[in-house]
């Protein structure tokens, strides 16, 4: 090339390479700042799914510490800071009269605001802790069946105030056909100056479970609160629910459900480190967190990883929450349907989170109030969930609630489609890595089965049919009643059919008393010593006696003594500890103890 065109070319090139280095920058720096403005989204699988699940494009957020709501009653009326109310003997026929209509002393209930105020029962660090100043909208659906007025309207009250108004998108009340009149028209109206609060109705009764579906059906925030009618929302109870799932749309958050006494609607918290489980009659339990677990939490406001949810106060994403198939439509009334969605959640690739910072109150009935047209439901419910979910352990509950094998599953292919689809996980790992320390899996034989027989009286301990809180008796051994037959667990329980065990107190000392089983030891553990014929009580170190005098009527406990012939018992031990076929599935499991 020659020396004149060389230097023709020479601002041509100089002007590419200039042009090229330009294009580079713009890019260089345009990349950066939409990285700026894309944060990494924890949780997610892309950066597009967040917009996919929350009505709002995922940004840098800041931490801020949530305004707490306001309009909290601070009255001195009664129940105010949650203290309890007492009724007056001149009303207790008004008192049993609302028990029979509701369950509860709704009496009493009419007397508390429903704005009332609160003890705030949470740790310390939970009332500094910062969230995201930004968090998906919230529906809070609450079904309600023959609810009555104040405990309904008290649940919706406690929302309205402790909820911050950009989190709340709405209230979905969901009236499970209702005969009651003031939940006709008189409710109609009451909402009317409440533009965050939407009354839908079932055609029909469907339940607690259908009719939760019902609701959610209607939802449109971001995230679905379930709750039952007779809750108080505690202040802060919002922000922690939700900012896990801002996180991960597959993580569904439970509050710590605080205390309401049925009777006298006193509020007490409860210890927010608690996980449930279940046992192989599918009874809700409840165990604490391990010492080791303690040790390795970061901070007290730390969800706690819980393998079954009590059942009606949850958060989902609505995303997730679709996902997961909804409820099971094919599930009666209610009962079951809270290990359906916790054993699919966390096969399904979620996780569940029981949050000590969000404080809920809940009224536990004393009696239920309304009947349902379906017999057997929850043992259905319960052979659904076996069926779809719980692969060959299936045959721990049938051993454990034979009542549910016999049940017709009814048709379970679309639930069998929902587990394909979300390529869920085995029942085993559930049991493995999440159950691992809250499920007792081995096969545990019963110690001891029969009579439990006092030598010196020749008579036997006899429940009398009795039911949870009454005192145990002796009567004539023999009598081929069903009454006087225990077993002596593998966990040292004295039990009897269905879940009711023998149960001693330091407090009360002349006296022992049939209450449903904890499987927690202390109160309810029994140790029996074939050398000397003696049953020791655990909790308190003392001795299952029976009084001294002509004709002793119950058992006592007391202190010990090998010369006392009040204290022999005798108790049919058992000998074949051979392990059944159909519990060998679990030998592979590694044992880890049971925390109390």
């Amino acid at each position: 090339m020659s020396k004149a065109l060389q230097w023709k070319l020479k601002p041509v090139l100089l002007s590419i390479v200039f042009s090229f280095i330009c294009i580079y920058i713009i890019l260089k720096f345009s990349t950066r700042e939409e990285k700026q403005n894309q944060l990494p989204i924890i949780g997610y699988d892309s950066e597009n799914l967040f917009s996919e699940v929350y009505n709002y494009q995922h940004v840098k957020n800041e931490l801020v510490v949530w305004d707490e709501p306001t309009g909290i009653s601070n009255q001195s009326s009664p129940g105010e800071q949650g203290i309890a109310v007492v009724t007056s003997p001149e009303d207790y026929g008004k008192r049993n009269q609302a028990y029979t209509l509701y369950g509860f002393n709704q009496f009493t209930s009419d007397k508390i605001s429903f704005n009332r105020s609160l003890p705030d029962p949470r740790p310390q660090e939970c009332k500094i802790t910062k969230y995201q100043s930004r968090l998906p909208t919230v529906s809070v659906v609450i079904i309600f069946h023959n609810e009555g007025w104040s405990t309904l309207l008290r649940t919706v009250h406690s929302v309205l105030n402790r909820s911050p108004s950009k989190l709340l998108h709405e209230i979905i009340l969901c009236d499970d056909y209702s005969q009651k009149e003031h939940l006709k028209k008189q409710l109609e109206d009451y909402i009317i100056p409440y533009p965050k609060i939407k009354l839908v109705r079932t055609s029909e009764r469907e339940g607690l479970i259908r009719a939760r579906v019902h609701g959610a059906n209607h939802a449109n925030g971001d995230i679905i609160i379930f709750l039952d009618s007779h809750c108080e929302a505690n202040v802060g109870w919002l922000p922690p629910l939700v900012s896990e799932i801002e996180k991960n749309y597959r993580c569904v958050t439970c509050p710590t459900v605080d205390f309401i006494d049925h009777d006298s609607f006193y509020y007490r918290g409860v210890d927010p480190y608690i996980r449930g489980t279940f046992n192989w009659r599918f009874d809700y339990k409840e165990r604490g967190i391990t010492e080791h677990q303690k040790a390795a939490r970061k901070s007290v406001t730390e969800g706690v990883r819980s393998p079954v949810m009590a059942g009606g106060l949850f958060a989902i994403s609505k995303k997730f929450w679709e996902e997961l198939g909804k409820y099971d439509p094919g599930m009666y009334v209610w009962g079951g349907e809270q290990y359906e969605i916790s054993f699919k959640l966390w096969m399904c690739g979620g996780e569940m989170l029981n949050m000590p910072c969000s404080r809920v109150g809940h009224v536990y009935r004393r009696n239920v109030p309304y009947t349902y047209n379906k017999p057997f439901a929850s043992l259905i419910n319960f052979k659904r969930v076996a069926e779809v979910w719980m692969d060959e352990f299936k045959e721990f509950l049938y051993r454990g609630n034979p009542m549910v094998r016999s049940q017709n599953a009814g048709n379970i292919s679309e639930r069998i489609k929902v587990r394909e689809r979300n390529k869920c996980k085995s029942f085993k790992w559930y049991l493995l890595n999440v159950a691992n320390d809250t499920v007792r899996t081995r096969y545990e034989p019963d110690r001891a089965s029969g009579e439990i027989e006092n030598t010196h009286t020749k008579l036997c301990l006899d429940t009398y049919g009795a039911n949870a809180g009454r005192k145990i008796k002796l009567s004539k051994c023999g009598q081929r009643n069903s009454n006087q037959i225990f077993r002596w667990t593998y966990i040292y329980e004295l039990h009897q059919y269905p879940e009711e065990c023998l149960d001693a107190r330091y407090a009360d000392m002349d006296n022992v008393y049939i209450e449903k089983c904890h499987e927690m030891g202390g109160n309810q553990k029994f140790l029996y010593d074939k050398d000397t014929n003696q049953i020791k009580h655990s909790g308190t170190g003392l001795c299952l006696s029976v009084p001294n005098e002509d004709s002793p009527t119950h058992p006592v406990i007391e202190a010990c003594d090998l010369k006392s012939v009040r204290q022999l018992w005798k108790i049919q031990l058992s000998k074949d500890s051979t392990i059944p076929e159909w519990a060998k599935i679990a030998e592979d499991l590694p044992l880890r103890p049971i925390p109390p």
